[in-house]
């Protein structure tokens, strides 16, 4: 049986992150292949990952390696990586300019790629004269690259402009749902962008539930700040919430049926993000040790469509899905208004050592 090597990391946002990927990588690799699994903690220690990267490849011999990354030190990673001619193929949230991977042999990368998708709804909030727009997130949050991504489309050629930022402190002040609304109509945005995860999700939930303010000025999302759970606990306050994202369950395409049904057979539950990143690397690193191709030569579709990377960013690079929520009938229904080309990366351009945020996204709190 052939030894795939697997680097997971722990997250306080997201407890149950390693074991969805896990499910995932399974689910699509099948039972013919022997799995080592490191821990990397919350993935802040490049040396550490380096290490255990050394033990897969060295002591339990494995013939590629994958797991979920951040963005902290990766360049240093992932050049001992190339240096050391091993294949890995790594998934990461994308809450960060991704650096580049031009030139590299040995690396590939596929991302959920939150930040795409924020620099796609820029455009979208452009075409559509919405050209104010106001940020609304959580002290931990703002800290990625989400707030960059947006500027980059907003304030090309002085089209549009941020409105305002409210950010809540880490510590919510006794009457937060009452000052983000006096935020909000002091700036009369054309809309509101929220991002946010985990449990200030739902303290987001909570203050708009409070102040109102979706009853007043269109709100657009990140897919976090709706997740199932969110929806669940707060009926009817996100209806006409739009979110841009690279995948949903919803899509409607065959693979992502197969997907989410063979998953639910067997886990007896909805796949996660991290459930999709997993099953799709599985499906990268069977087609590589089978078919002895590279991933920008497959020619394989996942659940978010092709997973062939680009030949020089070495990326995987999805569609957009334009979620709008409604609800009715006592529920929350998901609905995909427009689709959009994948978000195009300059070469060249991205950061060279992405290492700022608070450490790495969605594994801290």
């Amino acid at each position: 049986m052939k030894n795939i090597g697997v680097l997971l990391p722990m997250s306080k946002a997201y407890p149950k992150m390693g074991k969805e990927f896990l499910n995932g990588l399974k689910l699509s690799l099948g039972e013919k292949v022997n799995l080592k699994i490191e821990g990397i903690g919350l993935a802040t220690n490049s040396k550490s990952i380096i290490n255990s990267f050394q033990k897969l490849v060295n002591q339990e011999d494995v013939l590629i390696t994958t797991g979920l990354l951040g963005h902290y030190d990766l360049k240093d990673i992932l050049d001992f990586v190339e240096g050391s001619e091993e294949p890995l193929i790594y998934s990461d949230m994308g809450a960060t300019r991704p650096i580049s991977l031009e030139g590299k042999n040995y690396v590939w990368c596929n991302s959920f790629d939150l930040y795409g998708s924020t620099s796609k709804l820029g455009e979208y909030l452009l075409n559509n004269g919405l050209n104010n727009i106001g940020i609304s997130t959580c002290y931990y949050d703002t800290g990625y690259g989400f707030i960059e991504a947006l500027e980059k489309t907003l304030y090309t050629d002085k089209k549009g402009k941020f409105a305002g930022h409210y950010i809540t402190p880490i510590k919510p002040r006794k009457n937060e749902a009452q000052i983000m609304s006096q935020f909000a109509k002091e700036i009369k945005a054309d809309a509101i962008f929220a991002f946010h995860n985990g449990i200030y999700a739902q303290e987001h939930a909570t203050f708009l539930k409070e102040s109102k303010i979706y009853k007043t000025t269109p709100l657009f999302t990140g897919p976090f700040t709706i997740e199932d759970k969110v929806l669940d606990q707060f009926p009817l306050i996100f209806d006409g919430a739009r979110c841009l994202t690279t995948w949903s369950e919803i899509v409607a395409s065959n693979e992502n049926k197969v997907f989410i049904d063979k998953y639910q057979e067997t886990y007896y539950k909805r796949p996660s993000i991290f459930a999709l990143l997993g099953y799709e690397n599985g499906l990268l690193i069977k087609d590589f040790l089978d078919e002895k191709t590279k991933p920008e030569e497959t020619k394989l579709i996942g659940p978010r469509g092709s997973l062939k990377t680009n030949l020089l960013t070495k990326r995987t690079n999805f569609e957009q899905n334009l979620l709008e929520l409604r609800y009715k009938n006592g529920k929350y229904h998901k609905l995909i208004k427009e689709k959009f080309k994948p978000y195009q990366y300059q070469i060249g351009t991205e950061k060279k050592n992405s290492i700022g945020g608070w450490h790495n996204a969605y594994l801290c709190h």
